[in-house]
């Protein structure tokens, strides 16, 4: 009785002409694939089913909205490439606290050397920069750790021949912190840190700009973990469409699921397509010269396939 409800579809059209100083953006996986999102801090604007973060599957999300002011990311490669190729002009905010998660993750919590404990250092002031002259002064300590260790992080050491496979004949003797050091200055040099600070003119609520995806991830992608968590028996399509009810409800103006559910016949019309179009698919006869679509065997009658009578399957 409720196969149909399962076939109805769920809007995901936001909308185009709506411009909004930030949104935010990122993925998460569940086991029906990864699911790329956009809000701004208060509602969910769209999503898109992907299988891996890309610069397609993140194309595929942002052309269903108008370039915003500012898009706030956590630093993949896919998002930043589809935000340059859609929206040149928009700017960008790296979340910092996923900067400082990177700069963790090359000297660890407890840096051994001098050099990694001070950058770590200079990592987690990143979140206590709320002013313009603090952002200035924190790009000064950077500037000047670099002079400080400048010989420390280019010290390289001579790679043995009978290990080296790469052709190399040095390598960086610190490279982790050195890693570490190069996160940080190029996403300063792109101007990614501390656009929170100075928001455009055109911005309408300049107090409210984000530096972090905290929004999203603890409002959004959490919930919905906790959701496929609790029906964790429930995979693939059904599973997607319980994700998507979740995230519909959380559009600025959803609509009543009744009423959605009353237009489309409650799912009846998608399973009459169902039928209608496995049916057309699978037809084939000898005047279209295409096979069966969904075959389980191979027939006994004559065929006229060269494959077939060499003994293989095509």
């Amino acid at each position: 009785y409720f196969e149909p409800l399962w076939l109805i579809e769920i809007p995901n059209n936001p909308d185009k002409h709506r411009i909004h100083d930030q949104i935010f953006i990122d993925g998460t996986y569940t086991a029906a694939g990864c699911l790329l999102i956009a809000s701004t801090s208060d509602h969910v604007l769209c999503w898109h089913w992907c299988k891996h973060e890309t610069t397609h599957a993140y194309t595929q999300l942002l052309s269903k909205l108008a370039a915003p002011l500012c898009v706030v990311l956590d630093g993949g490669q896919g998002a930043q490439a589809a935000i340059k190729k859609l929206w040149p002009s928009t700017l960008i905010q790296r979340c910092l606290i996923h900067a400082q998660r990177v700069v963790r993750r090359y000297v660890t919590s407890r840096p051994r050397t001098e050099a990694g404990r001070e950058i770590y250092n200079l990592a987690l002031e990143l979140t206590s920069r709320e002013t313009v002259q603090q952002a200035r002064k924190w790009a000064v300590d950077l500037h000047k750790y670099g002079l400080k260790h400048h010989d420390f992080l280019n010290e390289k050491t001579p790679l043995p021949p009978e290990i080296n496979r790469t052709g190399k004949r040095y390598e960086f003797t610190h490279r982790r912190v050195r890693s570490a050091y190069n996160s940080l200055t190029n996403l300063h040099k792109k101007g990614h840190l501390f656009t929170y600070l100075t928001p455009p003119k055109q911005a309408i609520d300049k107090e409210s700009w984000a530096s972090n995806t905290n929004s999203l991830e603890g409002g959004i992608n959490s919930q919905l973990k906790f959701i496929a968590r609790c029906h964790r028996g429930r995979g693939g399509e059904r599973q997607r469409k319980m994700l998507e009810w979740w995230l519909y409800n959380k559009t600025p103006l959803p609509d009543d699921p009744h009423k959605i559910a009353r237009q489309q016949n409650w799912g009846k019309d998608q399973l009459a397509k169902v039928h209608v179009l496995t049916h057309t698919e699978n037809h084939t006869n000898h005047e279209t010269g295409r096979p069966a679509l969904y075959d389980n065997a191979i027939p006994t009658e004559y065929n006229h396939s060269v494959g077939i009578r060499k003994g293989t399957i095509r």
